[in-house]
């Protein structure tokens, strides 16, 4: 259990991190807190005094001053929190949208590994659950200020209920007098509203826990329900929807993961409701005997009519001041760990060592790749994808990398391209390790389109810059040199066009073949000394197919080029082929040679797709 320390040590953090956002978010809560804590009892305290001052008698003019005082009063403390409370909601709201985009920037910088780990993915959705189903830090600070208010509350009420305690007359003979005039009957009215306090504080604890866990069991579920309903919007898929009727699949997982969470949280508020209900009754009998000896209070003579309003107001004011506290308080404990999580994930290290040795700039792209002795599998997986690759890739030249599904190809990309780290062996750039180059600049030697490319809904310039420059010229060409320009000329915005609905009802959709067009062009414009096409024209019938080979071998005439192809007509191109099976190199030779070993697998697949092509 969290001790007081740590939650106080907790809060400060917090609080830290909130001033990192908005220097004056915290600050303005706490004067919001002065503010609203100190209206009512402005009513509560003239309210008194304009009664007893009707009763006693007094004039017009008396009477009409408190009036105005109180109207006066509370005008100003109602144009303070009204102004306080748009100010703070704006910043609470703007804290809370920095959060969201915290972890936004985190799971940018990640490593690609450590995104496709089953913790991980449990890491982010925990981190965003917390923070987006328990308000995050803005609604903590304001739930710090609600505790502060309730702090306040309690002093002005427990300064007004010292009334109970004052004896009018010490000499009065009479025995009932005496024995509601003694101020031992406030003192014990006191302790049982704190009793009651106290029992109500270790309900809400173990509520909160309960509640906690609920949270912690149900992130896989909550994370799955999630994934059903934005499939269920997702316009990119609405067409498999319909067509192969998947929205029962979808509406079924749905309700799934819908009732096993409905389950617990329906366990939850029966177990929750009987623990509130027990200790409302209790509550409620220790009010109404404070409400009960007031009166009689009043009856004996006691107190003033005026004094009875005040001292009604003043505890049920100390009542709720000290139960919203412990529920406040309560609640932040809980959103500590709500937070925690989020913190967590802040403060997680990439397991990729990223190096710092600058990489030499060489204008004749003399940049030589080896694989030396590498094997790999898959984290949380014994499986060997890669089994001890030994090769040389030249510079300059155009290497084909051709086999089956599943033989290790994309692998062999993913790790050159530094998405992974091998398990074993080692990856050489002009002869040093690449994990010891700046992670950044290795990078930026590379251009890819993977087979699985994907297109972001902004406009095509956009998703061709990658946002890094701007310049249409260069844009306009390498579309060109993809073969999109004919498409490009009819749209009225031209590069400017958005692609897909998400930020333009004028936003076009394009057709698989256009979009890897796109994904070449965006490889292209990034002008790298490497330039690696996995399955590029998976999508484009042989003749656009043969069209883009031959404007790419010249357009990357000067660059080295990896191409995976399960089209063995795209080998011709190249200056040599290497082909895998079950991951390894089983061959390796230009086109002509490896068709000469009539019994290889390259010799097999050509022979299989001949048809389809002349020779």
């Amino acid at each position: 259990m969290t001790s007081k320390k740590n939650v106080f040590k907790e809060i400060n953090e917090v609080i830290k991190l909130s001033n990192k956002s908005d220097r004056l978010y915290f600050p303005l809560v706490i004067f919001k807190s002065l503010v609203t804590a100190s209206l009512p009892f402005i009513a509560i305290i003239y309210s008194a005094l304009i009664l007893d001052s009707i009763i006693d008698g007094l004039s017009k003019a008396a009477i009409m001053a408190h009036v105005y005082q109180m109207i006066t009063f509370s005008s100003i403390l109602l144009i303070l929190r009204t102004s306080l409370t748009f100010f703070c909601d704006q910043k609470n709201n703007l804290i809370n949208l920095r959060l969201d985009s915290e972890i936004s920037k985190k799971t940018l910088n990640l490593d690609f590994e450590q995104l496709e780990s089953q913790e991980i993915k449990d890491k982010i959705s925990r981190a965003a659950q917390g923070v987006n189903s328990n308000g995050g830090i803005g609604t903590f600070i304001r739930q710090i200020g609600l505790s502060i208010e309730n702090i306040i509350s309690f002093i002005y009420s427990f300064i007004l209920i010292l009334a109970l305690f004052k004896k009018v007359d010490v000499f009065n003979p009479d025995t009932i007098t005496k024995i509601f005039n003694n101020p031992l009957i406030g003192v014990g009215i006191m302790v049982l509203i704190f009793a009651s306090l106290l029992l109500n504080f270790r309900i809400l604890s173990k509520v909160n826990k309960l509640q906690y866990g609920i949270f912690k069991d149900n992130v896989v579920v909550n994370r799955l329900f999630g994934y059903f309903t934005e499939a269920s919007i997702d316009y990119k898929l609405s067409k498999e929807v319909r067509i192969y009727q998947i929205n029962k699949l979808i509406s079924d997982n749905h309700n799934k993961y819908a009732k096993i969470f409905l389950k617990k949280f329906q366990s939850f508020s029966t177990v929750a409701g009987g623990m509130f209900s027990k200790v409302g009754l209790l509550n409620h009998i220790i009010l109404f005997a404070a409400y009960a000896i007031i009166g009689i209070k009043a009856i004996l003579g006691l107190i003033s009519v005026g004094s009875v309003l005040l001292l009604v107001s003043a505890i049920t004011s100390f009542n709720t001041a000290i139960t919203q506290f412990i529920i406040n308080m309560s609640s932040v404990t809980i959103q500590i760990k709500y937070l925690s999580l989020y913190e967590e994930y802040l403060k997680l290290d990439t397991a990729m060592y990223k190096g710092t040795l600058p990489i030499e700039k060489r204008n004749d792209s003399q940049y030589d790749f080896e694989f030396k002795n590498v094997s790999f599998h898959y984290p949380n997986s014994e499986e060997i994808i890669l089994k001890n690759v030994s090769m040389k890739i030249e510079v300059g030249k155009k290497l084909a990398i051709v086999g089956p599904n599943g033989a290790g190809k994309t692998t062999f990309i993913k790790l050159l391209c530094r998405l992974y780290d091998p398990t074993e062996g080692e990856i050489l750039l002009n002869g040093i390790d690449i994990k010891k180059y700046d992670y950044k600049e290795y990078i930026n030697l590379v251009s890819v389109v993977f087979q699985d490319f994907r297109l972001f809904s902004s406009t095509i310039k956009d998703n061709v810059t990658s946002g890094q420059s701007d310049d249409d010229n260069k844009v306009l060409e390498y579309l060109y040199q993809a073969g999109l320009t004919a498409r490009i000329e009819k749209l009225e915005n031209g590069i400017d066009t958005y692609l897909y609905s998400n930020f333009s009802e004028q936003g076009i959709e394009v057709s698989g073949g256009e979009a890897q067009k796109i994904a070449i062009a965006r490889a292209l414009y990034k002008d790298t000394p490497l330039v690696i096409l996995d399955e590029p024209t998976s999508a484009l019938d042989p003749i656009s197919e043969y069209e883009i080979y031959t404007k790419f071998d010249t357009l990357v005439e000067n660059k080295t080029a990896i191409y995976i192809s399960h089209r063995m007509s795209s080998c011709r191109f190249c200056n040599s082929i290497i082909v895998f099976d079950n991951g390894e190199i089983i061959q390796s030779g230009n086109h002509d040679e490896l068709l000469a070993n009539t019994d290889g697998l390259y010799f097999n697949m050509w022979s299989a797709q001949a048809k389809y092509y002349n020779t």
